[in-house]
């Protein structure tokens, strides 16, 4: 939950009009913090998809939050190989990075009724 709470108040603090090409100390910390949030979620899904398998019943796959989840992740990774050619507009891409705080649903039971 705390790496979740990190990430809502980074992205609170993001500010991509005012420094586009991240030039600043304050946009250099916000971006090694979404580094390693991003990190984070991505060894999650790793460990989670080891322990409960990939595909079939009662597996990774089989929750619909994972779902989430992996897409969020998956877009991360997209975002940073394309970011590899400096050529493209990534900030479609980089907006998935809001659905990070919905993750928070799946680890509060009550909260998960409420969206259900």
């Amino acid at each position: 939950m705390s790496v979740i709470i990190l990430n809502c108040i980074t992205l609170g603090l993001y500010q991509p009009c005012s420094d586009p090409k991240c030039l600043t100390i304050r946009c250099k910390v916000l971006e090694a913090f979404d580094h390693a949030i991003f990190a984070f979620f991505a060894l999650e899904m790793i460990i989670k998809v080891v322990a409960m398998g990939f595909v079939g019943k009662k597996t990774y796959l089989s929750e619909n939050w994972n779902k989430l989840d992996m897409f969020i992740v998956l877009a991360g990774v997209a975002e940073y190989f394309l970011d590899t050619t400096h050529d493209l507009n990534l900030s479609a891409i980089r907006t998935v990075r809001v659905l990070r705080p919905l993750r928070a649903i799946n680890r509060i039971p009550s909260l998960c009724l409420v969206v259900i």
